[in-house]
């Protein structure tokens, strides 16, 4: 028989009305286990009482703010299981930490540059536009710019010391999203949330996301990516081309668009995370 676990859930309020990490909460309540949301960013605490983390088998998180990095931090200081880890986070949040990894080990990836603006504007090759750019610490689609020239780059005003700068792929206006959860993969088709248009990178409205079948390609693709940065919970964003997928980036708790049953998945494997750490200590 299960025994009763008691999770701390740290989730950002931008993220309430989505489908997860609500859904997995239900699941998780449903079948009797004790589940506490906590807004980093509404919460105050008083550093030397360590008393929030009482009780609980293990911390999950969604959200990337500093707030939630600061607390998932003492949390893992204090020998709470989490997931993701904090550094696990920090690592794809940081999309130059991200595409440097890829890069070493050999990921396909579109041509990715890393520098000033006006140093890639005199040094990215002509071939290589159209460029999307990327701040550093970017989120959810926010802060893209598309280029199509070297003369257009130079005009731009970034607001960043450096930019990450990625040739932007053609494509049928879809993009392949791996769903991890754990070892387990799930493909699906989704409208790509870019799209050019009058030189800027904006959101594109197309029919909704489909679940492909997994391929072993892709599965393969997918528990690559989330073992490289020691995700749990993750997505690959990915852009299907003639020499095979290629990965955009790699984040962290995604929303499961259109897995079958998300959240009692996602439910399932915290319940059995959460008991592997009771039975180590």
């Amino acid at each position: 028989m299960t025994q009763r676990l008691r999770l701390g859930v740290l989730v950002e309020q931008r993220y309430l009305t989505q489908a997860q990490p609500l859904g997995m909460c239900e699941v998780l309540q449903g079948r009797g286990h004790r589940v506490t949301l906590i807004d980093p960013q509404s919460a105050s605490f008083e550093m030397e009482d360590h008393s929030w983390l009482d009780g609980f088998d293990l911390i999950v998180s969604r959200g990337r703010s500093w707030a939630l990095l600061g607390l998932l931090a003492w949390a893992e200081s204090r020998g709470k299981p989490a997931i993701n880890s904090r550094a696990a986070i920090a690592a794809v949040h940081n999309k130059a930490e991200m595409a440097a990894i890829l890069a070493i080990n050999k990921v396909r990836m579109p041509h990715t540059f890393l520098g000033p603006v006006a140093w890639l504007a005199s040094q990215v090759p002509s071939a290589h536009y159209p460029l999307i750019l990327k701040p550093i610490l970017g989120d959810n689609c926010r802060g893209l710019r598309l280029v199509n020239t070297p003369k257009e780059l130079r005009k731009v005003k970034w607001p960043e010391p450096v930019a990450l700068a990625q040739c932007f792929l053609p494509s049928d206006g879809y993009d392949l999203k791996l769903y991890g959860i754990g070892d387990e993969i799930w493909v699906v088709r989704k409208p790509s949330p870019l799209r050019q248009h009058k030189g800027r990178a904006a959101r594109h409205h197309q029919t909704p996301a489909e679940l492909l079948p997994l391929t072993p390609e892709l599965r393969d693709l997918g528990r690559r990516c989330g073992n490289l940065f020691g995700l749990e919970f993750y997505g690959v964003d990915c852009i299907q081309t003639a020499n095979g997928p290629s990965v955009i980036e790699v984040n962290e708790f995604p929303n499961y668009t259109s897995v079958p049953e998300a959240g009692e998945k996602l439910a399932e494997y915290l319940i059995w995370r959460a008991q592997q750490g009771r039975e180590q200590r």
